[in-house]
């Protein structure tokens, strides 16, 4: 069990320290000191002011919005659902009395 942990561990930190050589060969690390160098040395072209200009006066046409006529759905008729009946049962007072003639076939037969 120790040697599994052992193992695993070691190749955690093998995948660690692959990966971060990889990052550095790139230059991963570095990147931020080439970008500050390369943004200093860059002379900002200066750009001309433009100053506004009188536009001619036209008259653009007042945009109309159409008053929309909105139809209600006709009205929904409620269904009305009726409940259903429940047949009682009705309970017999008087029951045949049971003999080994008039018994069922299972009570009759006790290794069914």
């Amino acid at each position: 069990m120790k040697g599994k942990i052992i193992v695993i561990s070691i190749l955690i930190v093998l995948a660690i320290g692959a990966s971060v050589a990889i990052l550095a060969s790139d230059g991963y690390f570095d990147s931020n000191k080439q970008e500050n160098v390369v943004l200093a040395s860059v002379v900002p072209a200066a750009k001309p002011v433009l100053l506004a200009t009188s536009s001619t006066s036209v008259v653009k046409p007042a945009v109309v919005k159409k008053a929309t006529i909105k139809k209600k759905p006709p009205a929904k008729k409620k269904v009305v659902k009726k409940k259903k009946v429940v047949a009682k049962k009705k309970v017999n007072l008087a029951p045949p009395v049971i003999t080994p003639e008039t018994a069922p076939y299972s009570a009759k037969n006790r290794h069914n």
